[in-house]
């Protein structure tokens, strides 16, 4: 998909990325690379920060899961699904509950925890999540955002 540049006086140039299949446009900023494809259950794109120097152990990143439901799923449903695995990580929540995103009903919730061993970073490293969960047209969606814990608030502007 070709990403169109938005750029607002003041701030870093945005790019829009459009999904027709799945129904997503999100936009991100220019300088962070983007990565998509089909994974075993759905479709995920991530858009991960640049480095911030040699030291940098972690790309902060946005990513998007999609991947198709029965349409009689409902979101309260699918969040109770998807909550029940992040109930047996090893995670301390800081939030959850209802809310919106683009619009639309979801659930949200905030946690930190070590980083997953599928991670390519030191497990010692803690991180902290936001994540949204979303039904729409038979597709469900989590939206997650994951940092540094110490960093999780510099990018959470740009995030949001």
């Amino acid at each position: 998909m070709d990403d169109a540049a938005i750029q607002v006086p003041g701030q870093q140039p945005f790019l829009s990325y459009l999904n027709l299949n799945l129904g997503l446009c999100v936009t991100y900023p220019a300088n962070w690379l983007k990565q998509e494809g089909p994974i075993a259950t759905g479709f995920a794109v991530v858009f991960n920060s640049p480095a911030e120097g040699p030291s940098d152990r972690f790309s902060e990143n946005v990513n998007v899961f999609a991947e198709p439901l029965p349409p009689s799923v409902t979101l309260d449903q699918y969040y109770q699904g998807c909550a029940q695995g992040a109930n047996q990580q090893a995670v301390k929540f800081l939030e959850r509950g209802p809310a919106t995103i683009s619009g639309r009903p979801a659930y949200r919730h905030v946690y930190t925890g070590a980083a997953p061993a599928f991670l390519p970073v030191p497990a010692a490293l803690s991180l902290q999540c936001l994540q949204y969960f979303i039904v729409s047209n038979s597709k469900g969606y989590v939206v997650t955002y994951t940092a540094e814990s110490q960093k999780y608030n510099k990018f959470l502007p740009t995030v949001e």
